[in-house]
């Protein structure tokens, strides 16, 4: 008999057909991700979702033939993983399909606050050729300080050596093999940002992580800093860095995430100039959409043929049994 995929998100349309053509699934797509046809679910044996698919013991009371779950995307905090153990679903995600993205982000934000790309934009736009209005930093000689020294902080850490930068990385949880490959000293978190010029966050969403980045911290931070977030936004208190950018303690600020999505329209962070924030698109590239989806469909496989899982949740990591896990 052959299994039901339900995929229920955006996926790409070559590895749906990859799926289709294989004799032993019978692949059907959702109209929207928050409202599954309860023909298909009941009947599912594979859901293929993204984080707008919110998995809870509901829907896990109707699905009653699903065996599988794939989320083609880093974070899984749409998943009741406790629910899904319960159910015994075996549930899987795809986080090395965005690492190059992310950190490309990461580093365009970098660029984009250390040589005032947006200040610069808006004067050309509006037909001013003031020049000395606009001055950057070069970036070589400098030090970067990576908090979350993982997969996605990791290959922010190379780029940043690649510009000539010393890099340092606070991370309690990363292997000090992961440090000496890279060649990175490890610091205390009150030493990264004392001693950083640029500074950015690639850590988990966690009670531990939770606005690990507050007034508190701002009082001695390193002053003039430029100061990234593209993990979550719950780890800045958005209210203490306004301050902190009100009494000018920051050369700028990049953010691609925030502590509520979408951003409020009457945000003060909307107000300030050498401030740059996007949408949280730090996986929405072309090349990482077809990873995670075509990573998906091998994992699908893989599962139904032989058994095998790979990049299972809950994560058999040290911060997720330790620190009051959120979602990441």
């Amino acid at each position: 008999m052959k299994k039901k995929i339900l995929i229920t998100d955006r996926f790409a349309q070559d590895s749906f057909l990859y799926l289709q053509q294989h004799s032993h699934f019978e692949v059907v797509r959702a109209d929207h991700p928050q409202h599954l046809p309860l023909e298909h679910l009941v009947s599912a044996n594979c859901l293929i979702i993204r984080s707008r698919t919110t998995i809870d013991e509901e829907l896990l009371k109707k699905a009653r033939q699903l065996q599988l779950i794939i989320t083609c995307t880093s974070g899984f905090d749409h998943i009741d993983l406790d629910a899904t153990q319960k159910w015994g679903v075996t549930v899987m995600h795809t986080p090395t399909a965005n690492i190059e993205s992310a950190a490309q982000l990461t580093w365009g934000l970098v660029l984009s606050c250390v040589n005032n790309v947006q200040q610069a934009h808006k004067m050309v736009k509006a037909g001013e050729w003031k020049r000395d209005l606009i001055t950057g930093i070069e970036l070589c000689g400098r030090t970067y300080g990576v908090i979350g020294l993982g997969r996605i902080g990791s290959r922010v850490a190379e780029i940043a050596q690649a510009f000539g930068m010393n890099v340092v990385a606070f991370d309690p949880y990363a292997d000090d093999e992961n440090f000496e490959r890279l060649k990175i000293p490890r610091l205390s978190y009150e030493e990264v940002l004392k001693t950083s010029d640029v500074i950015s966050f690639h850590v988990p969403k966690t009670v531990e992580t939770d606005h690990m980045l507050n007034r508190s911290h701002f009082e001695y931070i390193h002053r003039g800093i430029v100061l990234i977030n593209t993990s979550r936004g719950s780890v800045i208190n958005e209210n203490d860095l306004c301050e902190a950018i009100e009494k000018g303690w920051l050369r700028s600020v990049g953010l691609d995430v925030f502590e509520k999505e979408p951003l409020n329209r009457n945000s003060n962070l909307l107000t300030y100039p050498n401030v740059v924030l996007t949408p949280h698109i730090g996986a929405n590239t072309e090349d990482a959409f077809f990873k995670a989806s075509q990573i998906a469909a091998n994992k699908l496989m893989a599962f139904f043929i032989d058994g095998s899982t790979s990049d299972t949740l809950p994560p058999r990591t040290p911060w997720y049994g330790a620190t009051g896990f959120k979602g990441e």
